[in-house]
């Protein structure tokens, strides 16, 4: 196979399995705040656990046909929306929440309530993550499917396996914070996805098993550690969304400079 050269032709419809917010906080502030999960999403959680030996708490419930969760830490907040897992263990599909822009559509809200709350501090650092899938028949098809959006990668599809390949590509923002440079970290692969159902009674004998594939693609696109600015509150929302934008460009374009 030769080396790839333009964006692909057709671009996959990616599936979510985990959308993320992280945010780190600046080092003088404190989390003034438990009552975020009330203030953005409406309704109490379905649970909430406190972490009194580390400080913080999770707060989770279920949200637009997965799960979402709020961590947060002294000096980290973490939004996550993620699949459901109990629903693996009766299903033999992939596990997902839908389509990646649909999705998106539904989580970006949730960081503009909370960038907009009074309680919502300044920031460090700032990073969107996001796990993809792209169901495939076979490991052929999942490597053909991804050798367009890896120009400068040769695939050999009949002639290997266990694939993997992880890059960070960074820029310089283009939004209003001077200085600030942004990591495009991206990981691709194709993967067999086992569901295994157990017979009951303590046996471990498999009674119930089903091997999917998909090309794998996740996303880490953050804000460096390098800038030793502060993104303050009014800036999250445009800094999330310029994060979002990226790794939206990947998951269209592939791994471009």
């Amino acid at each position: 196979m030769v080396k790839k050269k333009g964006a692909p032709s057709k671009c996959v419809e990616w599936y979510v399995q985990v959308l993320r917010l992280t945010a780190f906080l600046s080092p003088e502030n404190m989390i003034e705040s438990a009552n975020w999960w009330n203030d953005v999403i409406g309704e109490p959680p379905d649970t909430k656990t406190l972490k009194p030996k580390i400080g913080g708490s999770q707060e989770n419930g279920l949200f637009e046909g997965g799960r979402l969760i709020l961590e947060v830490a002294p000096n980290r907040v973490d939004w996550i929306l993620t699949a459901l897992q109990d629903e693996v263990l009766s299903s033999e599909a992939i596990p997902t929440i839908g389509p990646f822009y649909s999705k998106l559509d539904k989580f970006l809200p949730i960081v503009e309530r909370w960038s907009q709350l009074d309680t919502c501090p300044s920031l460090s650092r700032l990073a969107f993550g996001a796990t993809l899938l792209c169901p495939v028949e076979n490991r052929y098809i999942g490597y053909t499917t991804l050798s367009p959006y890896l120009r400068n990668v040769v695939i050999d599809p009949e002639g290997s396996s266990d694939f993997v390949y992880q890059i960070n590509r960074p820029r310089n923002s283009k939004g209003e914070i001077p200085g600030l440079r942004i990591n495009r970290l991206s990981k691709w692969a194709v993967l067999a996805l086992k569901i295994a159902m157990i017979a009951p009674q303590g046996s471990f004998s498999v009674v119930k098993s089903k091997e999917n594939m998909a090309c794998h693609l996740e996303l880490d696109i953050n804000t460096s550690v390098e800038y030793n600015g502060t993104i303050n509150q009014k800036a999250i929302k445009n800094v999330f969304q310029e994060l979002v934008d990226l790794g939206k460009e990947i998951a269209e374009k592939g791994d471009i400079p």
